[in-house]
């Protein structure tokens, strides 16, 4: 049954000349998995505001065409703490109820439930202000869910949670979409776990509406109009010329086993890379930091940070990863430990918003420069254009898209050009060919001499462009060594390619490397 159409819809926010959606036609029956994506800055978010009438009754600017639903929906944000209004978690969930004047048992009900499904019970009491980025999200997401709505739009919903979170809440969304009929628009960057949920499949470009249709039918588009958006494992297969492309690690197992068949001759070979030959750049012994209110955050932590590095950090949400990266940087004061930095540290924090506060693109940048004392204004320039956004450099960085101010924020802290650039979930909001451009930024960088440590839950693009990666839980380090060893001895914390090759070809952790196996060729770890 058809709960939603739109006719012919454009749309310009207030002031714009381009229009954020042009000519979308577009229908969506009761109980359809969907996942809408593209290019960042493409329309997806704005589509997606568009169901719950955000837009255009709250942005305002000038809309055509037509929009006829027949449910209520629900959203969650990008920015998790936009949604954010209570001091603690569960009042949190029962906020929305509330407004509604839902009856105190019934609202009490639907608050347990949806603490239950999301497994939320350890942090149902803590104030919303205390909690990590991945779990301000999964309250934003549980809000939702309290709500009761049964059409649920939900933009990068796991942008910042680590894999095994990030894992629970695709669950919950298949179950509710399963079990109790729920129609589901989410809105993702990191396909690669949820493109087989799907049971269709909108793409964007450019504000239009470019693709509609099935997982399969959007391998062979996406091949044939030479774009890069397919998840790793449709990819490869994909690349090898097979007809039949898997979705899912199992379906791609299954295939991969045939073309391995009487082929036990491919190994990937690779040489042992010596990093003992690198000077230590950042030396970290024993270091313990305790917030305020009492709470442990690193705990005897210990890490070695090589000069000229990528060193890739993931963790849980909550372990302690951000707060390693403020103390590196001189933000926070370790309580006890050894630390020391040195070079000159560029830091970019979870949030793009804290880094724009300027009317222009050109003025956040030149603010640094300024604030560095640095005249070579030439560096703007550069760094624009190497980040796609030079065409936004007049515009006020707060009106962009939220992957587009993730771009600006990064911008403001590439342009001095430091020694050492923490990194805090740079590629959130980011789609697939802008991640790889800064990836090869990353490692220009690194061929300069430049040190980069990056906390992410992108395993994918760490598997591409660290040299090492650490891990930590609980405030300390769990495993630290050449992404080749940590990446390929885990569970959640593995690539995709090696999640399809493990058990029958060891050391796989790319693309690249899984075509390379079938050229024979050999790597460097």
């Amino acid at each position: 049954m058809e709960i939603f159409k739109i006719q012919g819809l454009t749309y310009y926010y207030p002031g714009e000349e381009r229009a954020a959606l042009n000519n979308i036609n577009l229908s969506i029956k009761e109980g359809e998995f969907i996942l809408l994506f593209g290019k960042s800055g493409s329309g997806k978010s704005t589509l997606g505001r568009v169901f719950n009438k955000i837009v255009p009754e709250f942005y305002g600017g000038k809309i055509g065409g037509t929009v006829e639903g027949t449910k209520e929906v629900g959203m969650v944000f990008q920015d998790p703490e936009r949604q954010l209004v209570m001091d603690k978690v569960e009042r949190e969930l029962a906020f929305g109820l509330e407004n509604l004047g839902i009856e105190r048992k019934r609202m009490r009900k639907k608050v347990m439930e949806t603490l239950s499904f999301l497994n939320m019970w350890d942090i149902r009491d803590k104030k919303t202000f205390e909690l990590s980025g991945g779990q301000k999200q999964k309250t934003a997401v549980g809000s939702a869910i309290a709500m009761g709505y049964k059409f649920l739009v939900l933009d990068e919903p796991t942008s910042q949670l680590d894999p095994v979170a990030a894992q629970d809440i695709l669950n919950i969304l298949k179950r509710l979409n399963e079990e109790l009929g729920y129609t589901i628009i989410l809105i993702e960057q990191r396909i690669d776990r949820c493109f087989h949920l799907a049971d269709r499949i909108i793409f964007m470009e450019e504000s239009r509406l470019v693709f509609d249709g099935k997982p399969e039918e959007f391998a062979f588009w996406n091949n044939s109009r030479a774009i890069n958006f397919l998840p790793s494992i449709s990819d490869f297969f994909v690349r090898l010329g097979e007809d039949t492309i898997p979705l899912t690690v199992k379906e791609g197992r299954n295939r991969l086993k045939k073309l391995l068949y009487n082929r036990s001759e491919l190994k990937l070979e690779r040489d042992r890379r010596d990093f003992s030959s690198q000077d230590e750049i950042i030396q970290i012994k024993k270091l313990n930091f305790t917030y305020d209110n009492g709470k442990k955050a690193l705990n005897d932590l210990d890490l070695s940070v090589l000069r000229g590095e990528v060193l890739g950090i993931m963790g849980e949400n909550g372990g302690g990863k951000s707060t390693l990266l403020k103390n590196i940087s001189g933000l926070l004061k370790p309580t006890s430990g050894k630390l020391i930095v040195e070079g000159e540290v560029g830091f970019l924090s979870q949030n793009p918003n804290d880094y724009l506060f300027s009317n222009t693109v050109y003025d956040e940048l030149k603010y640094t420069l300024d604030n560095k004392k640095i005249k070579d204004y030439s560096r703007i320039e550069r760094t624009l254009k190497d980040l796609r956004i030079y065409k936004y450099i007049e515009k006020n960085p707060r009106d962009l898209s939220g992957g587009e101010k993730q771009r600006v924020a990064l911008a403001s802290v590439l342009v001095m050009e430091p020694d050492i650039l923490l990194l805090d979930e740079p590629t959130r909001g980011l789609d697939r060919d802008i991640k790889d451009k800064l990836g090869e930024i990353i490692l220009g960088l690194k061929r300069k001499g430049k040190t980069i440590l990056i906390v992410t839950h992108d395993v994918e693009f760490l598997g591409r462009f660290a040299d090492r990666v650490c891990l930590i839980f609980d405030g300390s380090t769990a495993q630290s060594g050449c992404k080749y060893e940590v990446l390929t001895s885990g569970i959640y914390y593995s690539t995709q390619l090696n999640k399809l090759f493990s058990g029958y070809v060891d050391g796989v952790l790319t693309l690249k490397d899984g075509l390379e196996l079938f050229e024979n060729k050999k790597d460097a770890c």
